[in-house]
């Protein structure tokens, strides 16, 4: 997958860098999300996969730490949605079932994130991030779904 994958993205003018050794999640996204294998065996060779423009990107292992400082943290979307209603529980149990994978800042803030509990993709939006849709039934099916030109990123 990781491959079909890699010679669509340069096909397309992303810039991807894969490595060769396996990066590990870290523990505070280990513990509070029931990760995908599928997802983990895909994302865990891949230290950059963005569009040439810096707008869309999927985000990578490392990308997952809380220590980022610099540009968009991995969760900035649950964190908006939390300074914006005032800390809503809802806010919460939403993010606490949908892993973040994809994020794009071309036109609305957009991202893809897999909910942990049935597999699906969902795809959500700003400002209202929690009203997310469905947009594969798995991460395989997301995938071949770019690949196909069904979803474009």
């Amino acid at each position: 997958m990781l491959e079909k994958f890699t010679q669509w993205a340069e096909k397309n003018g992303w810039d991807v860098v894969i490595v060769d050794d396996k990066a590990e999640l870290p523990e505070h996204i280990k513990e509070r999300y029931k990760i995908p294998q599928s997802w983990y065996e895909f994302i865990a060779r891949i230290r950059v996969c963005q569009n040439k423009e810096y707008t869309k990107w999927f985000l990578a292992p490392w990308e997952y730490q809380n220590s980022i400082n610099e540009g968009f943290r991995w969760n900035e979307y649950e964190l908006e949605s939390l300074q914006y209603c005032d800390n809503d529980p809802m806010i919460t149990r939403f993010w606490d079932r949908h892993l973040p994978i994809f994020r794009s800042v071309e036109g609305e803030y957009s991202y893809y994130a897999i909910d942990t509990e049935t597999g699906n993709v969902v795809y959500g939006y700003g400002p209202e991030y929690e009203e997310a849709t469905i947009a594969a039934q798995s991460f395989e099916e997301f995938i071949e779904k770019i690949i196909s030109g069904e979803i474009v990123l």
